[in-house]
């Protein structure tokens, strides 16, 4: 059944009558049947092996790369498809251990106001936040990349890792996953200090036991709050014991809910994208309980309702995701899938999964990679041409609705999708 078709909200109503409405108007490119995604280009970067989480920022027209083979934070133009800085402020790159490598999450955050009363509004700057080894987030100004502060989240040595933007509050939510028990922090954008942190260790006051480290998260505008991923509770480890998404408050920093995500439909949940309300995407590592008279487990990912954690639609074989990304630009979803034996066992090829948000187009996968040697689990998606970014290994892939790298004649529209 389509995804539209599915949502039961109140709000959802009026919005699904819109959106049929809408693709009738203005959207024949993307009801084509023939719709392929293809590789179009791959930009080079030099001993790009060891990468993590990547950004885009349409107002800055670019691309951002956690790079850890070369230290450094990798910026390609959405126009020129050219690598354009490299920033090195002092990451310690990758350590051969994940938990205490970096860089690691990547965001821009945007300079929106003349502080310093020197004329300038802050059009084409902003500042490039990015999670490190040693606990540590560097914000550096864009584009100069001169280190505007270096914030501590008080562990020693293992990493801060993924991040997300709350514009209305100015607050960066920032996960510490490797640590024992592991914790978030919420840093004030305005002022660079933290003022609140929250242990994910199951005690009264504190968030659920995470015993698989804390993953993606995003901020909910419809919503206004924070939405973080869990991948187990109260488990072994091993992603077998169902997930949470949490809900956070960002104004008492207090859990306002918590939805425990069936192991059945998504194992080890790591990606979220917010989509077309009230959908939210998540994209799951892990192979699920099988089903007889099967004897392996399938790696889904799930559309969940962002009011009360809902399972929607499982998008089965989408799963082995790290990343995830919805584009407004086209109203798909990505997923970054790596883990080996995502499509086939014994472990096949990496691969990134398109999934139209409307549920009237039939998913699509594109290979990005073969072999184990490189995890192609990064995924974030230029809503202007529609292209998706994929670092593969020695560069960034770049795939393309029908191979073309022009803009479309036709946008996604989504209204509710602030």
């Amino acid at each position: 059944m389509p995804l539209v078709d599915k949502l039961r909200s109140r709000r959802t109503v009026r919005r699904a009558t819109y959106f049929a409405a809408a693709a009738l108007l203005t959207m024949p490119c993307l009801a084509a049947a023939d719709e392929v995604f293809k590789l179009t280009t791959t930009v080079p970067i030099t001993g790009l092996a060891s990468f993590d989480i990547s950004w885009v920022d349409p107002s800055l027209h670019s691309y951002f790369l956690a790079d850890r083979s070369n230290k450094s934070i990798d910026v390609i133009g959405l126009d020129s498809k050219v690598l354009s800085h490299q920033f090195m402020p002092g990451f310690v790159g990758f350590t051969g251990n994940n938990n205490t490598s970096g860089p690691n999450g990547v965001m821009t955050i945007p300079i929106a106001h003349d502080h310093d009363h020197d004329g300038d509004d802050g059009h084409g700057r902003a500042q490039i936040w990015a999670g490190d080894g040693g606990s540590n987030v560097w914000v550096l100004d864009y584009p100069s990349g001169n280190v505007v502060k270096k914030i501590s989240t008080g562990s020693t040595a293992n990493r801060a890792d993924e991040m997300c933007y709350d514009p209305n509050d100015s607050l960066a939510l920032v996960a510490n996953d490797a640590d024992t028990p592991p914790f978030i922090s919420f840093i004030s954008t305005e002022t660079l200090t933290i003022v609140k942190q929250i242990k994910f260790d199951g005690a009264a006051g504190d968030g659920p036991n995470a015993t698989n480290g804390i993953e993606q998260c995003q901020w909910n505008a419809r919503e206004g709050k924070f939405y973080i991923n869990i991948p187990e509770v109260n488990g072994p480890g091993n992603d077998t014991a169902p997930g949470n998404v949490v809900v956070i408050d960002p104004h008492n920093f207090k859990i306002v809910q918590t939805f425990v995500i069936p192991v059945a439909d998504c194992a080890g949940p790591q990606g979220m994208a917010i989509g077309p309300a009230p959908q939210i995407a998540l994209g799951c590592n892990a192979p699920s309980p099988p089903v007889p008279p099967s004897t392996t487990g399938v790696r889904n990912s799930v559309v969940i309702n962002e009011e009360n954690g809902n399972t929607i639609s499982v998008l089965a074989n989408e799963g082995g995701s790290d990343e995830a990304w919805f584009n407004p630009g086209d109203g798909h979803y990505f997923f970054a899938n790596s883990t080996p034996g995502s499509k086939t066992t014994p472990p096949g090829p990496q691969f990134l999964g398109i999934v139209d948000s409307r549920g009237d187009e039939p998913d699509a996968t594109v290979t990005t990679a073969t072999g184990t040697t490189v995890g192609s689990h990064s995924v974030a998606a230029d809503p202007d041409r529609n292209q998706a970014y994929v670092p593969v290994g020695g560069g960034v892939a770049i795939y393309s609705p029908n191979g073309r790298d022009d803009r479309p004649a036709f946008v996604f529209r989504d209204h509710d999708h602030d």
